[in-house]
């Protein structure tokens, strides 16, 4: 697959396609005889490069194949910001495509050294008023567009925006509102509070949401609304606001440990335990000022709470006790993956006065010895996970 195939392209100029094979007005082909039904299924099981490769075999089967490539949309940090260019300009002098969208996960403002009016113009990133103004450019070109993609199930908007600029929230909320979305992610640099409530409750058939926004809440937000929900990302407040009630069964929840860590709030563990489905998956964030005793604690909270998790991920971003891991994860009867990201594993001898873990203190000082004895004292444990260099302290 060559670079100019692996994404949608500028389809309006393509007289010509790569390897200069002219279209075609008609065909004889008995391939193109087939059923228009029959040929769709066969196209969108194509890749990306063979359905280019179709657009330049006759009109009729361009006419087929060219919406396909347009079904899902994905300029994340793999595409380069031209190409991403490249499709909003595509999208905008073709709006009949924007209803063949079925899902897009990617930037929605290009990342771009170039202003939309003046292309020719290189901008000085660096300056935050001139990357302000490029921002707002292109949005106000991108944001527009989906009013019309009525028909994407997955959206999810990457990449850093404050959507309290302007009219940026109110424009989001009317697109959103066209849509039946089954997927919703997206991230805000916004400091002031964005209400989901209206979004969420005409979005019956939501599945999966996830927040990179600690502003977002769901005030109103009624048992009845968005009552398919199965996984949520989010901070841990706005899970207690959102699980009650739906069967959500899997959560990843970030603990921004300022004043108060959410994380340790007994309350919060209760409202979880109100979710219409037994929570099986957990993946937790913590802050990287997140101490041993608040580590410690949310470990607690977790076994006495959401003691039927199979799957438990932590990612700590600093140090975790050896110690606490021994103590607490055998208690999760039924785990059967655990992984320790981004964290260096602290082996230390017990303090004078702290007799409760016994025997299992001293005897571990290598993470091949803790994985062997989690093992062996958790028998439905079956996979171990660790990532970052092991800490020895004496």
């Amino acid at each position: 697959m060559t670079p100019s195939s692996q994404h949608p392209i500028h389809t309006t100029q393509a007289a010509e396609l790569p390897g200069n094979h002219r279209i075609l007005e008609t065909t004889e082909s008995q391939f193109a005889q087939l059923p228009p039904e029959v040929l769709l299924l066969i196209i969108d099981h194509l890749n990306t490069a063979e359905k280019f490769s179709l657009l330049a075999t006759c009109q009729y089967l361009r006419r087929l194949s060219e919406p396909l490539l347009y079904h899902h949309l994905d300029p994340d940090g793999n595409w380069k910001s031209r190409r991403r260019i490249q499709l909003l300009n595509t999208l905008g002098e073709r709006h009949d495509l924007l209803p063949h969208i079925r899902s897009f996960r990617g930037y929605l403002i290009p990342t771009s050294i170039r202003r939309p009016s003046k292309p020719n113009e290189e901008v000085n990133l660096w300056d935050s008023t001139t990357r302000a103004l490029l921002h707002d450019e292109w949005f106000a070109i991108s944001a527009p567009l989906f009013l019309q993609a009525i028909n994407i199930r997955d959206l999810d908007f990457t990449g850093d925006i404050d959507w309290q600029e302007g009219d940026r929230w109110e424009l989001f909320s009317r697109a959103v509102s066209n849509m039946k979305l089954q997927s919703l992610a997206l991230s805000s640099t916004s400091k002031g509070p964005l209400d989901f409530t209206p979004i969420l409750r005409g979005q019956p058939e939501l599945t999966r949401l996830e927040l990179t926004c600690p502003p977002a809440h769901f005030d109103g937000l009624q048992e009845a609304d968005v009552p398919k929900l199965k996984v949520f990302k989010g901070i841990w407040g706005q899970a207690a606001m959102i699980v009650p009630g739906r069967p959500v069964g899997r959560l990843d929840l970030d603990c921004v440990c300022r004043d108060d860590c959410q994380c340790i709030e007994e309350g919060i563990f209760q409202r979880l335990l109100q979710s219409s489905e037994t929570i099986r998956e957990l993946e937790v964030r913590v802050d990287r000022t997140t101490d041993d005793i608040t580590l410690r604690r949310m470990l607690q909270l977790i076994v006495q709470h959401l003691p039927e998790i199979v799957g438990f991920t932590m990612i700590a971003k600093g140090t975790v006790r050896a110690q606490d891991l021994l103590d607490e994860i055998p208690k999760l009867s039924m785990i059967r993956s655990l992984r320790i990201l981004n964290a260096p594993i602290l082996f230390t001898s017990p303090p004078a006065w702290d007799s409760s873990a016994g025997s299992n203190r001293l005897e571990i000082n290598t993470r091949e010895k803790l994985v062997e004895k989690l093992k062996e004292m958790c028998p439905s444990l079956s996979d171990v996970g660790h990532t970052q260099q092991i800490r020895f302290k004496y």
